[in-house]
Protein backbone atom coordinates (compact mmCIF):
# COMPACT_ATOMS: atom_id res chain seq x y z
CA UNK A 1 0.00 0.00 0.00
CA UNK A 2 1.42 3.37 -1.05
CA UNK A 3 0.17 5.58 1.78
CA UNK A 4 1.64 8.77 0.34
CA UNK A 5 -0.16 8.22 -2.95
CA UNK A 6 -3.44 7.44 -1.17
CA UNK A 7 -3.10 10.62 0.90
CA UNK A 8 -2.68 12.69 -2.26
CA UNK A 9 -5.70 10.97 -3.83
CA UNK A 10 -7.84 11.68 -0.73
CA UNK A 11 -6.81 15.34 -0.72
CA UNK A 12 -7.50 15.75 -4.42
CA UNK A 13 -10.94 14.11 -4.09
CA UNK A 14 -11.76 16.32 -1.08
CA UNK A 15 -13.14 13.40 0.90
CA UNK A 16 -14.35 13.94 4.45
CA UNK A 17 -12.82 10.66 5.63
CA UNK A 18 -10.95 7.74 4.09
CA UNK A 19 -9.90 4.60 5.95
CA UNK A 20 -7.94 1.71 4.44
CA UNK A 21 -6.82 -1.61 5.92
CA UNK A 22 -5.01 -4.07 3.69
CA UNK A 23 -3.18 -7.33 4.36
CA UNK A 24 -2.87 -6.50 8.04
CA UNK A 25 -0.65 -3.53 7.23
CA UNK A 26 -0.79 -0.43 9.39
CA UNK A 27 -4.09 1.22 8.55
CA UNK A 28 -4.33 4.45 6.61
CA UNK A 29 -6.60 7.14 8.05
CA UNK A 30 -7.41 10.50 6.46
CA UNK A 31 -9.30 13.32 8.21
CA UNK A 32 -11.85 13.04 11.04
CA UNK A 33 -13.07 9.45 11.32
CA UNK A 34 -14.44 9.64 14.88
CA UNK A 35 -17.13 12.25 14.16
CA UNK A 36 -20.61 10.83 14.61
CA UNK A 37 -23.13 11.76 11.93
CA UNK A 38 -26.11 10.39 10.01
CA UNK A 39 -24.84 7.63 7.72
CA UNK A 40 -28.06 6.70 5.93
CA UNK A 41 -26.08 5.84 2.79
CA UNK A 42 -24.72 2.88 4.77
CA UNK A 43 -27.97 1.86 6.51
CA UNK A 44 -28.90 -0.95 4.06
CA UNK A 45 -25.40 -2.41 4.29
CA UNK A 46 -25.56 -2.47 8.09
CA UNK A 47 -28.94 -4.21 8.08
CA UNK A 48 -27.49 -6.75 5.65
CA UNK A 49 -24.67 -7.38 8.13
CA UNK A 50 -27.19 -7.90 10.94
CA UNK A 51 -28.91 -10.63 8.92
CA UNK A 52 -25.54 -12.26 8.23
CA UNK A 53 -24.94 -12.28 11.99
CA UNK A 54 -28.53 -13.40 12.62
CA UNK A 55 -28.00 -16.54 10.55
CA UNK A 56 -24.84 -17.33 12.51
CA UNK A 57 -26.81 -16.98 15.76
CA UNK A 58 -29.60 -19.17 14.29
CA UNK A 59 -32.32 -16.56 14.80
CA UNK A 60 -33.28 -16.11 11.16
CA UNK A 61 -32.69 -17.75 7.78
CA UNK A 62 -32.96 -15.87 4.52
CA UNK A 63 -35.35 -18.40 2.97
CA UNK A 64 -37.85 -18.05 5.86
CA UNK A 65 -41.33 -16.96 4.79
CA UNK A 66 -41.97 -13.42 6.00
CA UNK A 67 -45.58 -14.23 6.98
CA UNK A 68 -44.33 -16.99 9.27
CA UNK A 69 -42.57 -14.28 11.30
CA UNK A 70 -44.69 -11.11 11.15
CA UNK A 71 -48.43 -10.53 11.12
CA UNK A 72 -49.84 -11.36 7.66
CA UNK A 73 -51.68 -8.84 5.47
CA UNK A 74 -49.01 -6.17 5.94
CA UNK A 75 -49.01 -5.44 2.21
CA UNK A 76 -51.63 -4.63 -0.42
CA UNK A 77 -50.81 -7.87 -2.24
CA UNK A 78 -53.21 -10.74 -2.54
CA UNK A 79 -52.79 -13.40 0.15
CA UNK A 80 -51.34 -15.70 -2.51
CA UNK A 81 -48.73 -13.16 -3.62
CA UNK A 82 -47.86 -12.06 -0.09
CA UNK A 83 -47.16 -15.69 0.81
CA UNK A 84 -44.40 -15.69 -1.83
CA UNK A 85 -42.32 -13.13 0.09
CA UNK A 86 -39.28 -14.55 1.85
CA UNK A 87 -36.67 -12.76 3.95
CA UNK A 88 -34.33 -13.10 0.98
CA UNK A 89 -36.89 -11.40 -1.29
CA UNK A 90 -36.85 -8.40 1.03
CA UNK A 91 -33.05 -8.38 1.34
CA UNK A 92 -32.68 -8.42 -2.45
CA UNK A 93 -35.39 -5.73 -2.78
CA UNK A 94 -37.23 -7.94 -5.27
CA UNK A 95 -40.64 -7.72 -3.62
CA UNK A 96 -42.25 -6.45 -6.81
CA UNK A 97 -43.97 -3.77 -4.70
CA UNK A 98 -44.01 0.02 -4.79
CA UNK A 99 -43.69 2.39 -1.82
CA UNK A 100 -47.37 1.78 -0.96
CA UNK A 101 -46.67 -1.97 -0.78
CA UNK A 102 -48.88 -2.62 -3.81
CA UNK A 103 -47.94 -4.94 -6.65
CA UNK A 104 -45.83 -3.14 -9.26
CA UNK A 105 -43.74 -5.92 -10.82
CA UNK A 106 -42.76 -9.56 -10.61
CA UNK A 107 -42.23 -10.87 -7.09
CA UNK A 108 -38.78 -12.39 -6.75
CA UNK A 109 -37.46 -10.67 -9.88
CA UNK A 110 -38.37 -6.97 -10.21
CA UNK A 111 -35.78 -4.97 -8.25
CA UNK A 112 -36.89 -1.67 -6.73
CA UNK A 113 -35.23 -0.17 -3.66
CA UNK A 114 -37.99 0.84 -1.22
CA UNK A 115 -36.96 2.24 2.20
CA UNK A 116 -40.17 0.91 3.76
CA UNK A 117 -38.79 -2.62 3.30
CA UNK A 118 -35.95 -1.81 5.71
CA UNK A 119 -38.57 -1.21 8.42
CA UNK A 120 -40.01 -4.67 7.85
CA UNK A 121 -36.54 -6.23 7.97
CA UNK A 122 -35.87 -4.57 11.32
CA UNK A 123 -39.25 -5.85 12.55
CA UNK A 124 -38.28 -9.37 11.48
CA UNK A 125 -35.06 -9.22 13.53
CA UNK A 126 -36.86 -7.79 16.56
CA UNK A 127 -39.61 -10.42 16.34
CA UNK A 128 -37.21 -13.35 15.99
CA UNK A 129 -34.99 -12.24 18.88
CA UNK A 130 -37.63 -10.58 21.10
CA UNK A 131 -35.18 -7.70 21.47
CA UNK A 132 -35.12 -4.08 20.26
CA UNK A 133 -32.86 -3.49 17.29
CA UNK A 134 -30.24 -1.49 19.19
CA UNK A 135 -29.76 -4.37 21.66
CA UNK A 136 -29.37 -6.74 18.72
CA UNK A 137 -26.79 -4.42 17.16
CA UNK A 138 -24.92 -4.26 20.47
CA UNK A 139 -24.96 -8.01 21.12
CA UNK A 140 -24.00 -9.17 17.62
CA UNK A 141 -21.67 -6.43 16.38
CA UNK A 142 -20.91 -3.47 18.64
CA UNK A 143 -19.87 -5.25 21.83
CA UNK A 144 -17.70 -7.95 20.18
CA UNK A 145 -15.80 -5.20 18.34
CA UNK A 146 -15.57 -2.82 21.29
CA UNK A 147 -17.51 -0.07 19.51
CA UNK A 148 -19.00 2.60 21.79
CA UNK A 149 -22.83 2.75 21.60
CA UNK A 150 -22.94 6.35 20.40
CA UNK A 151 -20.57 5.50 17.53
CA UNK A 152 -22.99 3.07 15.87
CA UNK A 153 -26.71 3.05 16.59
CA UNK A 154 -30.03 2.75 14.81
CA UNK A 155 -32.46 5.53 15.69
CA UNK A 156 -36.15 5.70 14.82
CA UNK A 157 -36.97 9.11 13.32
CA UNK A 158 -40.53 10.06 14.26
CA UNK A 159 -40.65 12.89 11.71
CA UNK A 160 -39.81 10.74 8.71
CA UNK A 161 -41.04 7.40 10.11
CA UNK A 162 -37.73 5.88 9.05
CA UNK A 163 -34.75 4.25 10.69
CA UNK A 164 -31.56 6.31 10.68
CA UNK A 165 -27.99 5.13 11.15
CA UNK A 166 -25.95 7.38 13.42
CA UNK A 167 -22.31 6.35 13.33
CA UNK A 168 -18.67 7.32 13.01
CA UNK A 169 -16.75 6.23 9.94
CA UNK A 170 -14.25 4.51 12.24
CA UNK A 171 -17.04 2.27 13.58
CA UNK A 172 -18.26 1.52 10.05
CA UNK A 173 -14.70 0.62 9.06
CA UNK A 174 -14.36 -1.78 11.99
CA UNK A 175 -17.49 -3.56 10.75
CA UNK A 176 -15.88 -3.86 7.32
CA UNK A 177 -12.75 -5.43 8.79
CA UNK A 178 -14.98 -7.83 10.73
CA UNK A 179 -16.60 -8.91 7.46
CA UNK A 180 -13.16 -9.77 6.10
CA UNK A 181 -12.42 -11.81 9.23
CA UNK A 182 -15.91 -13.37 8.96
CA UNK A 183 -15.92 -14.48 12.61
CA UNK A 184 -19.15 -12.64 13.47
CA UNK A 185 -21.11 -13.74 10.40
CA UNK A 186 -22.53 -16.88 8.81
CA UNK A 187 -20.11 -18.13 6.16
CA UNK A 188 -22.76 -19.34 3.71
CA UNK A 189 -24.49 -15.96 3.92
CA UNK A 190 -21.25 -14.14 3.04
CA UNK A 191 -20.77 -16.51 0.10
CA UNK A 192 -24.34 -15.88 -1.07
CA UNK A 193 -23.65 -12.13 -1.08
CA UNK A 194 -21.19 -12.70 -3.92
CA UNK A 195 -23.66 -14.60 -6.09
CA UNK A 196 -25.70 -12.77 -8.75
CA UNK A 197 -29.26 -12.11 -7.62
CA UNK A 198 -32.03 -13.72 -9.65
CA UNK A 199 -33.49 -10.32 -10.40
CA UNK A 200 -33.62 -7.39 -12.79
CA UNK A 201 -30.60 -6.01 -10.88
CA UNK A 202 -28.36 -9.07 -10.43
CA UNK A 203 -25.50 -7.10 -8.89
CA UNK A 204 -27.61 -6.02 -5.85
CA UNK A 205 -27.55 -8.94 -3.42
CA UNK A 206 -28.64 -9.08 0.23
CA UNK A 207 -28.52 -5.26 0.54
CA UNK A 208 -24.96 -5.03 -0.87
CA UNK A 209 -23.60 -4.48 -4.39
CA UNK A 210 -21.44 -7.41 -5.51
CA UNK A 211 -20.35 -6.14 -8.93
CA UNK A 212 -18.66 -2.77 -8.51
CA UNK A 213 -18.09 -2.32 -12.23
CA UNK A 214 -21.78 -2.83 -12.98
CA UNK A 215 -22.68 -0.45 -10.14
CA UNK A 216 -20.38 2.26 -11.49
CA UNK A 217 -21.77 1.86 -15.00
CA UNK A 218 -25.32 2.07 -13.65
CA UNK A 219 -24.44 5.44 -12.05
CA UNK A 220 -22.86 6.71 -15.27
CA UNK A 221 -19.27 6.31 -14.05
CA UNK A 222 -16.65 4.60 -16.21
CA UNK A 223 -15.18 1.66 -14.24
CA UNK A 224 -11.44 0.96 -14.44
CA UNK A 225 -10.27 -2.56 -15.23
CA UNK A 226 -8.27 -2.53 -11.99
CA UNK A 227 -11.36 -2.71 -9.72
CA UNK A 228 -11.23 -6.11 -7.94
CA UNK A 229 -13.82 -8.49 -9.32
CA UNK A 230 -14.85 -9.61 -5.83
CA UNK A 231 -15.35 -6.11 -4.38
CA UNK A 232 -18.47 -5.86 -2.21
CA UNK A 233 -19.86 -2.35 -1.76
CA UNK A 234 -22.37 -1.01 0.75
CA UNK A 235 -23.88 2.30 -0.36
CA UNK A 236 -27.16 3.90 -1.32
CA UNK A 237 -26.48 7.11 -3.21
CA UNK A 238 -22.73 6.65 -3.64
CA UNK A 239 -21.89 9.60 -1.41
CA UNK A 240 -20.44 7.29 1.24
CA UNK A 241 -19.45 3.65 1.02
CA UNK A 242 -17.91 0.66 2.73
CA UNK A 243 -16.09 -1.70 0.37
CA UNK A 244 -14.33 -5.00 1.04
CA UNK A 245 -12.29 -7.36 -1.12
CA UNK A 246 -11.11 -10.80 -0.03
CA UNK A 247 -8.81 -10.94 -3.06
CA UNK A 248 -6.87 -7.90 -1.81
CA UNK A 249 -7.64 -8.52 1.89
CA UNK A 250 -8.95 -4.96 1.82
CA UNK A 251 -11.44 -2.87 3.79
CA UNK A 252 -12.07 0.62 2.43
CA UNK A 253 -14.38 3.25 3.92
CA UNK A 254 -15.10 6.58 2.23
CA UNK A 255 -17.17 9.56 3.39
CA UNK A 256 -17.95 12.72 1.46
CA UNK A 257 -18.21 16.19 3.05
CA UNK A 258 -21.58 17.81 3.75
CA UNK A 259 -21.51 19.55 0.36
CA UNK A 260 -19.55 17.16 -1.85
CA UNK A 261 -18.09 18.30 -5.15
CA UNK A 262 -19.53 15.14 -6.75
CA UNK A 263 -22.92 13.61 -5.82
CA UNK A 264 -21.39 10.12 -6.04
CA UNK A 265 -18.03 11.09 -4.51
CA UNK A 266 -17.32 7.72 -2.86
CA UNK A 267 -18.08 5.83 -6.07
CA UNK A 268 -16.03 8.32 -8.09
CA UNK A 269 -13.08 7.49 -5.85
CA UNK A 270 -13.65 3.74 -6.33
CA UNK A 271 -13.47 4.43 -10.07
CA UNK A 272 -10.03 6.01 -9.78
CA UNK A 273 -7.30 3.88 -11.41
CA UNK A 274 -4.78 5.76 -9.26
CA UNK A 275 -6.42 4.43 -6.10
CA UNK A 276 -6.14 0.80 -7.20
CA UNK A 277 -2.58 1.37 -8.38
CA UNK A 278 -1.72 2.67 -4.90
CA UNK A 279 -3.37 -0.39 -3.33
CA UNK A 280 -1.76 -2.97 -5.63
Amino acid sequence: MDQFAIHRIAEAAQVDALLVDQRSEHSFVFADTARVSDRDDLLPGLIGMLFAAGEKHLFVERWDAVNHIVQPEWTKLSKWDEAKLSVETLLDMTTGMDSDLALAGNIGHSHTYEPVILEKLVEILETQTAQPIDEILASWLRDPLGIEPEHCQLIWDEQTSRWRLSASMDAIHQLGIAMLDAALFDGSYLMAMREPAQSSSPHFRLLWWNDCRALLEERGIAPPSSVPGDLLVATLSGRECLAISGELDLALTISAPGQPTEPHLALELLASPLLWEALS
